[in-house]
């Protein structure tokens, strides 16, 4: 079961996969990492990735300038990747969570080779995706994914309806 959540920025994606790995975490063994924004006085000034199974943050991006940038934001690209070499996303696991496979993230060639990995292996995965991008690795996922559209109306069912599709395929 592989299962990709899209929609607007700040529709409540993260919350999803955040819920998920909640109500799942103490049953199952869980990779993956969920995207958090950092703020400093009410002002969003980047973000940073958490680690599901080993509950630690690595910065992803700030406010500021540098070689690789998405809009705003600086891309700590060495940073990521890193992150991602020691995480566990290629150990044995029930589930892997990626929030998210956006324009940041796909700046790494190292990060878009390991999911190409993981969309590989049979481990049940459920990602959240950028809305709009056409990026190849995207429109991959788009074609085999189940994929939900999320918004303020239907969020709490979806979270629902995907927790539900998990327990009874895990």
């Amino acid at each position: 079961m592989n299962i990709a959540i899209t929609g607007k920025p700040g529709v409540g994606k993260t919350t999803l996969c955040k819920k998920i790995w909640e109500k799942l975490k103490p049953n199952l063994s869980i990779s993956g990492f969920i995207t958090l924004e950092i703020r400093v006085k009410n002002r969003r000034v980047g973000f940073e990735v958490f680690d599901l199974r080993k509950e630690v943050k690595t910065k992803l991006a700030s406010v500021g300038k540098c070689k690789t940038m998405v809009g705003k934001y600086c891309v700590h690209i060495t940073e990521f990747e890193e992150y991602l070499k020691n995480s566990s996303l290629r150990d044995a696991c029930d589930l892997i969570i990626i929030d998210e496979i956006g324009p940041m993230e796909l700046k790494s060639y190292f990060f878009v080779e390991l999911i190409e990995e993981l969309l590989n292996s049979e481990t049940p995965k459920l990602f959240t995706i950028h809305a709009k991008s056409k990026h190849p690795l995207l429109e991959k996922i788009r074609r085999t994914f189940k994929i939900y559209t999320i918004d303020e109306r239907n969020r709490n069912q979806v979270t629902e309806k995907v927790l539900e599709l998990l327990k009874e395929n895990l």
